[in-house]
């Protein structure tokens, strides 16, 4: 990666006026991702309707920002990196880096993070920052009308 496709940002936490851009960001984030991972349409959901009364699973949310605009969240508890969404305007320009870089500050060890097989861009990102392949899950994409996926659990130690 090049420094001028480098995308500083501020990592701050989130605020509940955030929740609007969270949920675009998400959406658009999450289409690419199904899509990279060959899973059919039926399997999106709004962020809207997925995230438990906005708290994202109950961890702790944090968003990276620029110039007072969203690019990127991540919700985290102190073992599990929960959520992890960047703008798709955005991908490769580090803001995905900079939020687990953020999280792996204030996290233990090991810290898990779920994702869908075949999301190549995803798994380049954290095997970049160490994580490694922990274990591969069969199942259904939850709140759908059982889409079949197959996910992965990665693990920093």
């Amino acid at each position: 990666m090049t420094a001028a496709h480098y995308t500083m940002v501020t990592i701050r936490a989130y605020q509940e006026a955030d929740w609007p851009q969270l949920c675009s960001i998400h959406d658009a984030a999450r289409k690419t991702e199904l899509g990279e991972a060959n899973i059919k349409a039926g399997a999106f959901l709004p962020l809207e309707k997925c995230a438990q009364d906005k708290r994202l699973v109950g961890g702790k949310i944090i968003v990276a920002e620029r110039d007072q605009k969203i690019l990127g969240f991540a919700a985290y508890s102190s073992h599990q990196l929960a959520w992890l969404y960047v703008t798709p305007h955005h991908f490769s320009e580090g803001i995905g880096q900079q939020l687990i870089r953020h999280i792996l500050a204030r996290t233990d060890r090991p810290l898990d993070v779920q994702m869908l097989d075949g999301n190549r861009r995803a798994l380049r990102l954290y095997q970049h920052m160490g994580f490694e392949i922990y274990k591969r899950t069969q199942g259904h994409i939850e709140g759908t009308n059982n889409v079949p996926a197959t996910g992965l659990t990665l693990r920093l130690r």
